[in-house]
């Protein structure tokens, strides 16, 4: 087959994808968006490196397509959705994990409520900063990767 009898089909997807989860809101922010974000933070307890290996770092990550996302915990990967309101407004889903346990289940358990909880963002520089309603100080801390 060729690539032409494809391509109709592939806008076609493409189109239906795109038109997906449309909050009639604001665009998703560009900077939020296209990054993995390493976390660094949980309640203000420094995250050095996940439980998988010496070397595996937390992360989430935002994308537009299906405004899902995907990432690592301290035990377990994840995905979920999130939604962009006004300003700087981010809701997330409670992400879905796999089932593995781990000696470092109670941080990913904070990790993931803490992600549901979120009701606001904030972005400076390289940091990535999540709220929740309840507190001033962020619940989450990233770093955007490759910084």
């Amino acid at each position: 087959m060729t690539l032409r009898r494809f391509l109709p089909l592939a806008l076609l997807t493409s189109f239906a994808l795109g038109s997906c989860e449309k909050d009639g809101g604001a665009a998703p922010a560009a900077s939020l968006l296209e990054a993995r974000w390493m976390l660094t933070y949980v309640d203000e307890v420094p995250v050095q490196t996940s439980s998988y290996s010496g070397t595996a770092r937390s992360y989430i990550e935002f994308s537009a397509l299906g405004n899902s996302t995907v990432g690592l915990g301290p035990c377990n990967n994840f995905s979920g959705r999130f939604s962009l309101g006004g300003g700087q407004q981010l809701q997330l889903s409670m992400p879905i994990p796999t089932q593995t346990s781990c000696p470092v289940q109670a941080l990913e358990t904070r990790y993931l409520n803490n992600l549901a909880a979120t009701t606001r963002y904030e972005i400076s520089g390289d940091a990535l900063r999540l709220y929740d309603g309840s507190t001033v100080a962020p619940r989450l801390v990233f770093r955007r990767a490759g910084q």
